[in-house]
């Protein structure tokens, strides 16, 4: 078929790679409707290109994908290096590595189609490349169908992609009514009805015009069937039984399925099916379906004669699972969908991991207890690794009833401490310590001294963070005595977790180089939750302990490597955690950038607290309104967690709620906050100095006090560091802080001091407080600070939110908002609220009125 108007899209994918041979690697994006043409116009472009140029993979229909199908296409291509890594079932970040050191060795064009079948190792992998694209001679072309639903796993991947300075997103449209009477001449066809029936869609109108002796269809599936129907029965059975196969269909393959070379040529004579290398494959999965669909007879007994010719010629797991599922074959499943769910799991593609693991239990019979049991605990594994907290924890407590019945102690107390884990991660303090209780009971009384050490590392980890620094101790010794009878570095590494936190907590700053070390220990073991979770932890109590300098290159390096590893849990929690230390260092937009993208992650509710608490402060000190939903969320995962310097911050921000308010909140009277002030507990004294000067300013304005406050150290003996204030450089580490301190000092002069740190932080509630306690002091030329209609960037808005105001006043809804920007619906969700919250209006009409005030415009 002849390529009609898209001389402009394939100007521009050329000019792209010529550029990324030249310049630095681009990265495109063609997206369109099914039967578009993206295909036909990528072949036009590579038919230009040197063969050995072009790499080319797909992304297969599969009821669950191929871990890194299109990578396996072309790993041959990429050499040995990568053929061996991806044959080994390598952790991804060092099959990544690999691919891009192939990838700098010439110039290349990388073309990955169909990317909205695309399995989860796959996505990460080309938002792998994308990040690192300009400094390879690569043109990477993504092929996927545009329109997507909002939680399909395409659109955060799109997003991330088309925001990266080297993408050019390209959209193909329909052919015209020109075109179409173009391809339509000398037919016999009226072409204004075929651009009718078809609107324009270049595969639709192939398949009509190559058959224009027969009445004009009125779908592409009467097109395709047509076209099928000239087939001889025994030709066309061929067809139908290819058609129950995505993938394309090698030599090899073609001959354990009996297909002639008669045969496979009379195929290619539909027009319905191209000549792949030895093999054959469908032009275009709008075929393969039609004929599908329609194919006569059970479809099992096609899949199961694939099946088996796949079984004869090596074929993949996850495409042996696919058909066997198909086929109804419960054997085939048991035996095929555990080797490709671990295979998924090893290469990152977690999400389809849990589709096999299910598909597999869903073949066992129900007294095999020892194969559903470990089915179980693989799931849980994958739920966890996929965000599915609560799910993983409801599989794991099937696992411990199985493994109960079966009399395996060992496993169940394993399964406790795992799940002990997973409840903390999933905020449910309680259930995390009860979990640990029975590990400990189980495992003490057991053979097994590796499991009864991570059983105490377990336990030191979780008493560190309730503040029981002496309870800490001795477990996590424990543990590291076993370690090293054992010489087992993973568990020292494990234990020295939650000893060092105690150790940091109770004022032993050195204990910061046992954390590294225990991060250095995993990376060595390719253990990749020990590697992230002592830096994870370090970061987190250099921001609460005052190490700013500390928490920022600690975070950085962090990151990095939690972001490399895949690490979800950690990369929330420490970027989280740094949208904490901006707080606190006055760096608000970027404190509310990182929160709002933790938000945007994952549901993981540990990673969520900080972020909840920090978007729910600046929104009481921007504009102090009496609803306020992340400080509620924060304030519930607060309490959920056994763990007092997170309950006291989220305890201080309550207060100060109340303090800009001027009302009581009733929750700072619950027992839950008693039970913080009352007992000691390790670092108590940096952890409560804020509660205690909000509480202070509650007296101060004739609210309710906190319950009193403990005076004096944890415990005799106990050290907590310096006092808060006593710092070095905590005056100009903490701005918003230090305006506060003014406050309290209650001079005209302090709070006039005050008032620019106020407006520059964009702090409108509160410095609306200082300005009102000068005029009651009868201070007159009070500034009035910074006007909305003349400042810039009115109340702190950040560059996406400026963006998302100008759509605002242009009247868009946030649906139309988020396609305009490519950001899911609910990060515009998430990004209106926090426009209209610090604008400080109640309505998209009083938002819009304001950005009209101030010139702002999409």
């Amino acid at each position: 078929m002849r390529l009609l108007e898209r001389d402009h899209p394939l100007a521009v994918v050329r000019d792209r790679a010529a550029r990324a041979a030249e310049e630095g690697g681009r990265l495109v994006l063609l997206a369109g409707e099914a039967g578009i043409g993206k295909t036909v116009l990528l072949r036009a472009l590579a038919e230009e290109l040197p063969r050995e140029q072009v790499l080319w993979g797909m992304c297969d229909a599969l009821s669950t994908p191929r871990p890194l199908g299109p990578l396996r296409d072309v790993a041959n291509a990429l050499g040995p290096a990568v053929r061996a890594l991806l044959a080994d079932g390598a952790p991804p970040h060092e099959l990544f590595a690999a691919v891009l050191e192939a990838l700098r060795a010439r110039p290349r064009v990388l073309v990955i189609e169909d990317l909205h079948w695309a399995d989860e190792a796959t996505a990460d992998l080309v938002r792998y490349l994308g990040r690192r694209i300009s400094s390879l001679p690569l043109l990477l072309v993504l092929s996927y169908r545009d329109g997507p639903a909002a939680d399909h796993p395409l659109v955060p991947v799109v997003g991330d992609l088309v925001s990266l300075p080297d993408t050019r997103r390209v959209q193909l449209a329909p052919l015209s009514r020109g075109a179409v009477e173009t391809l339509c001449a000398g037919s016999g066809l009226d072409a204004a009805e075929v651009h009718r029936r078809t609107a324009g869609n270049p595969f639709f109108v192939s398949q009509i015009v190559a058959q224009p002796e027969s009445r004009l269809p009125a779908s592409v599936r009467e097109a395709v069937l047509a076209r099928a129907a000239v087939l001889d029965p025994d030709h066309r059975r061929h067809l139908e039984l290819l058609s129950c196969t995505p993938e394309p269909v090698g030599g090899a393959l073609l001959a354990a399925l009996g297909v002639p070379p008669g045969t496979a040529e009379a195929l290619v004579g539909t027009g319905l099916v191209d000549r792949h290398g030895d093999g054959l494959a469908f032009r275009h999965e709008i075929a393969r379906s039609a004929v599908l669909d329609a194919a006569p007879g059970p479809a099992r007994d096609r899949h199961a004669a694939m099946i088996a010719a796949l079984e004869a010629t090596g074929g993949e797991a996850s495409v042996l699972a696919h058909h066997a599922a198909a086929a109804g074959d419960v054997p085939r499943v048991l035996r095929h969908a555990p080797v490709a769910a671990a295979e998924a799991a090893r290469s990152g593609a977690h999400r389809e991991a849990v589709e096999l693991y299910r598909l597999a239990l869903g073949a066992t019979v129900e007294d095999d207890r020892a194969t559903r049991a470990g089915l179980l605990e693989a799931l849980g594994t994958e739920l966890y690794l996929t965000d599915r907290l609560a799910e993983s924890i409801d599989v794991l407590t099937r696992a411990v009833a199985l493994r109960r019945e079966l009399g395996d102690a060992v496993a169940v107390g394993a399964l406790h401490r795992i799940i002990s884990d997973y409840a903390w991660y999933h905020g449910d303090g309680a259930a995390a310590a009860e979990h640990d209780r029975a590990a400990r009971e189980i495992l003490a009384g057991a053979d097994d001294l590796r499991e009864w050490g991570f059983a105490l590392a377990n336990h030191a980890y979780l008493a560190a963070h309730r503040g029981d620094g002496p309870g800490a101790a001795r477990s996590g010794e424990d543990a590291q005595r076993i370690a090293a009878e054992l010489a087992d570095p993973a568990l020292h590494g494990t234990a020295a977790i939650g000893l060092s936190i105690a150790r940091l907590l109770g004022g032993d700053v050195a204990a910061r180089a046992d954390l590294l070390d225990a991060s250095a220990t995993g990376i060595r073991a390719r253990l990749d939750e020990l590697a992230t979770a002592p830096v994870s932890n370090l970061a987190h109590l250099d921001v609460e302990q005052g190490r700013f300098a500390e928490a920022d290159a600690v975070l950085a390096e962090a990151l990095a490597l939690s972001e490399r590893l895949d690490v979800q849990i950690c990369t929330m929690w420490q970027r989280g955690v740094r949208a904490r230390l901006r707080l606190l260092q006055g760096r608000w937009a970027e404190a509310e950038e990182d929160a709002r993208a933790v938000l945007d992650r994952g549901e993981m509710p540990l990673g969520r607290l900080w972020p909840r608490l920090v978007l729910g402060v600046l929104a009481a000190r921007r504009s102090a309104p009496r609803e306020n939903p992340d400080l509620d969320v924060g304030w519930r995962i607060a309490t959920g967690l056994d763990a007092p310097g997170v309950l006291a911050a989220a305890v201080a921000a309550l207060a100060e709620q109340s303090w800009l308010l001027r009302r009581p909140d009733t929750r700072l009277a619950e027992p839950v906050v008693a039970r913080l002030l009352a007992p000691p507990f390790s670092g108590r004294r940096e952890a409560l100095a804020p509660v205690r000067r909000w509480s202070a300013r509650l007296v101060a304005a004739g609210l309710p006090p906190l319950p009193p406050l403990p005076d004096g150290p944890d415990e005799p003996g106990a050290t907590d560091g310096p006092a808060d204030g006593a710092w070095p450089g905590r005056e100009r580490a903490r701005p918003y802080e230090h305006a506060l301190a003014r406050w309290d000092t209650g001079t005209a002069g302090d709070l006039l001091a005050a008032l620019p740190v106020l407006d520059e932080l964009g702090a409108a509630a509160v410095a609306a407080r200082f300005r009102a306690r000068l005029r009651e002091l009868g201070v007159h030329g009070i500034p009035r600070g910074p006007a909305p209609a003349t400042r810039a960037n009115p109340q702190g808005l950040t560059t996406r939110q400026l963006d998302v105001l100008g759509l605002l006043a242009e009247g868009l809804s946030n649906a139309d908002i988020a396609a305009r920007l490519v950001i899911s619906p609910k990060t515009a969700d998430h990004h209106v609220s926090a426009v209209l919250a610090k604008l400080g209006v109640r309505s998209r009409g009083e938002a819009a009125a304001a950005a009209h005030r101030m010139g702002v415009r999409a």
